[in-house]
């Protein structure tokens, strides 16, 4: 509460706009009487002594476990060297119990777990049914002695006593696993308004992926990002020496070329696609651009004069609860998240899906794509010579942000369906709907600085934080304009992250580089003040907080609701001193103004409505709080959708006063309405939504 309602540029010089939070993010709960003398329980959290495991960039990996590696011998060092052939990253163990503790703490990845015949018996009961290994295979001396109790466990793919034979049958398992990974993204709803998580997770993908390809990227990323991957992989020579290779002779090749060589680059895309890895995802940005620029080269080269419909085929394999949306969706939209590889060829495709029938827990899908190439703009290109590998034919590659209207749900056999997708462009009423609302969420922003506050809405804090200290790394010492912005939205980010002392220090520093060469009172300082007012309250500096406040009050042309706010928010510090008198005086002024010259500000006036009933509840007044509560719900009802948590802490606060004021029925009809919405908005297991339901459990309790 308390900012500003719109963003503010910072000069003429540079015009990319500041993070200002939005004026509902500090609205108080009352403490309601019924908890007012519970001591807080607090949820015990179980300690581990374990090291945090290692970040995995790529989807598969080899666990390799025999108790005869803690002796490293030539025939050990052979056999690593074998394994190394077939998977880039491999943990071996011999202690079966730190092997068991790193399995469990992989989560997002697909393990193919190699062990010996004695220590698979003990080790195949655990893993059963941990979905995060995927196949366990016996590497013994003798396979009758270990025929009968495998059995049991479905794990176990099979045994083996020669290691070439063993390292076909992962390397085989590990490419059908790769080959049927298709990561997409599925949107419903044809309306951009009240959009969903889940919807809102596909608009703002295809808005990250817009952003990434429209950044203009020098020689330094590139150094950037070879610098980054060597560190996971650095047990692996082979792709090191690729990495190597990568950032010296990355021009002598296409990046078709260098993505269908299917090394490290390759499989961290898709890893990053599929689990939405943002930060892999900027830091290969400059690939990714050049891959999708590389594709629509190559297809107005080749395919610019096709007119006749081209239909291509994908076989993936999907969760059950996937399927459902799926099927819930026909006639929605679909992506592929990444850069998609089709087959030509039905038979090919039908093939393959049908060895994805065998996973019990998955539905196997073949998407038909059908491409009109007069209508549509997505850009596709046959492999054939321009692959790494010369075994391509009949497969085509589609640049990035494909997206496909999803026509029919068809059923071939048991848990196998066909999926009819068709192309769409950006003259369908849907996807000039998502692009419209795309440049609204990202106005005044580009490059960088686009896609880092995509992140941030996305909550990628941490790769959004790496953008912004990439950006000033590389912004010079007379730019202050771009650096005071920086460090602006450093202090913003870690403000959402709660880390109010740094983000106190980012905000100062803006301070700092804006007042050598800008006034004191120049509107640029007016958001930054502000927001470093707000996170020294949260951090209980209060004399600071009103110092910031103050200074924001005489900015010259300052947008025109800012003077109310300001003396709201110096209200606000007052009111968290316990000095009501002095909150009550400024409280007062922000209404009078807010009244007399800004009458349609219903949103401020009924912040600053809410905090004279806070004051009032604080003082034990509780008629003259539940006036200013009414007043504040009169104007939330027709300021906010009716499942706005700004809406439900009013209706929490009503509920609290009314229990204050002996009147329990409605007490409680008010906390239903706050935990309805706590409900739908945040879900049952976020700590507001707990918060409420206590409440409301309490007062039946004592009603």
């Amino acid at each position: 509460m308390g900012k500003t309602s719109s963003t503010l540029n910072r000069t003429p010089t540079y015009s990319q706009a500041k993070s200002v939070k939005t004026s509902q993010g500090g609205r108080n709960r009352n403490i309601p009487i019924c908890l007012a003398d519970k001591p807080v329980q607090y949820e015990r959290t179980s300690s581990s002594t374990n090291a945090k495991p290692p970040r995995l960039v790529e989807n598969t990996m080899i666990v390799w476990l025999d108790g005869s590696l803690d002796k490293q011998t030539e025939s050990s060092k052979g056999l690593m060297g074998q394994f190394k052939r077939i998977a880039n990253i491999i943990q071996p163990f011999f202690n079966p119990d730190e092997c068991f503790n790193f399995i469990n703490s992989v989560k997002d990845e697909k393990i193919y777990f190699i062990v010996s015949g004695s220590l698979g018996q003990q080790m195949a009961p655990r893993l059963e049914n941990l979905d995060q290994v995927q196949y366990i295979y016996l590497f013994c001396g003798n396979k009758a002695n270990h025929e009968e109790w495998i059995k049991k466990y479905k794990k176990i793919k099979s045994i083996h006593t020669k290691i070439k034979e063993l390292c076909l049958t992962v390397k085989y398992d590990i490419n059908q696993f790769d080959k049927g990974l298709t990561s997409i993204s599925i949107l419903s709803r044809v309306s951009m308004a009240n959009l969903d998580d889940s919807d809102k997770q596909f608009v703002y993908l295809q808005m990250i992926k817009h952003a990434i390809l429209e950044i203009n990227y020098d020689k330094k990323i590139r150094k950037n990002y070879t610098d980054f991957v060597r560190q996971f992989y650095l047990n692996s020579d082979q792709q090191l020496n690729i990495i190597d290779t990568f950032e010296e002779n990355y021009n002598l090749h296409s990046p078709i070329w260098w993505y269908t060589r299917k090394c490290n680059i390759y499989h961290m895309l898709r890893k990053a696609f599929y689990k939405k890895d943002f930060e892999i995802i900027w830091r290969l940005g400059f690939f990714i651009r050049d891959l999708n620029r590389d594709i629509r080269k190559s297809h107005l080269q080749t395919h610019n004069h096709q007119r006749s419909l081209v239909t291509v085929y994908r076989s993936t394999a999907i969760k059950t609860a996937d399927f459902e949306k799926l099927e819930r969706s026909e006639g929605g939209v679909l992506a592929f998240d990444d850069f998609l590889i089709t087959t030509l060829e039905l038979n090919v495709a039908l093939k393959f899906a049908n060895t994805l029938c065998n996973d019990p827990g998955m539905i196997a899908i073949i998407f038909k794509i059908d491409i009109d190439p007069i209508t549509s703009t997505m850009s596709y290109i046959a492999l054939n010579n321009l692959s790494f590998f010369s075994n391509t034919e009949g497969e085509v590659l589609f640049s990035m942000n494909t997206i496909f209207r999803i026509e029919k749900l068809e059923k071939r056999q048991d848990r196998l369906y066909q999926v009819n997708l068709t192309a769409v462009g950006k003259k369908d009423e849907e996807i000039k709907n998502i692009l419209e609302y795309m440049d609204e969420v990202t106005l005044g922003l580009s490059g960088w600085y686009k896609l880092a506050k995509l992140l941030v809405d996305v909550k990628q804090y941490d790769g959004a934080e790496n953008i912004y200290k990439f950006c000033f790394s590389q912004t010079q010492e007379n730019h202050r304009d771009e650096r005071a912005f920086v460090q602006h939205e450093l202090g913003h980010l870690n403000e959402l992250k709660n880390n109010y002392p740094s983000a106190i220090e980012h905000y100062r520093t803006a301070l700092g580089i804006d007042l050598k060469h800008l006034e004191a009172v120049h509107p640029a300082l007016l958001s930054t003040h502000v927001n470093l007012g707000d996170v020294l309250l949260k951090n209980g500096d209060f004399n600071e907080a009103i110092k910031e406040y103050k200074s924001a009050l005489k900015i010259e042309k300052p947008e025109k609701l800012n003077v109310p706010v300001q003396y709201n928010n110096i209200g606000k510090v007052f009111l968290k001193q316990r000095m009501h008198s002095e909150a009550q005086q400024n409280f007062e002024k922000a209404v009078q103004i807010l009244l007399q010259e800004f009458p349609t500000a219903r949103r401020e006036l009924a912040d600053t409505y809410h905090n004279i009933g806070e004051m009032y509840y604080l003082i034990k007044d509780y008629a003259k709080a539940l006036n200013y509560y009414d007043k504040t719900l009169e104007l939330d009802q027709k300021v906010f959708s009716q499942n706005d948590p700004s809406l439900a802490s009013t209706y929490y606060n009503l509920a609290t006063v009314n229990e204050a004021l002996k009147l329990h029925k409605k007490a409680i009809q008010y906390v239903e309405k706050a935990v309805e919405i706590v409900q739908a908005f945040y879900g049952n297991n976020h700590a507001e939504t707990k918060a409420y339901v206590k409440y409301r459990t309490q007062l039946q309790q004592t009603s």
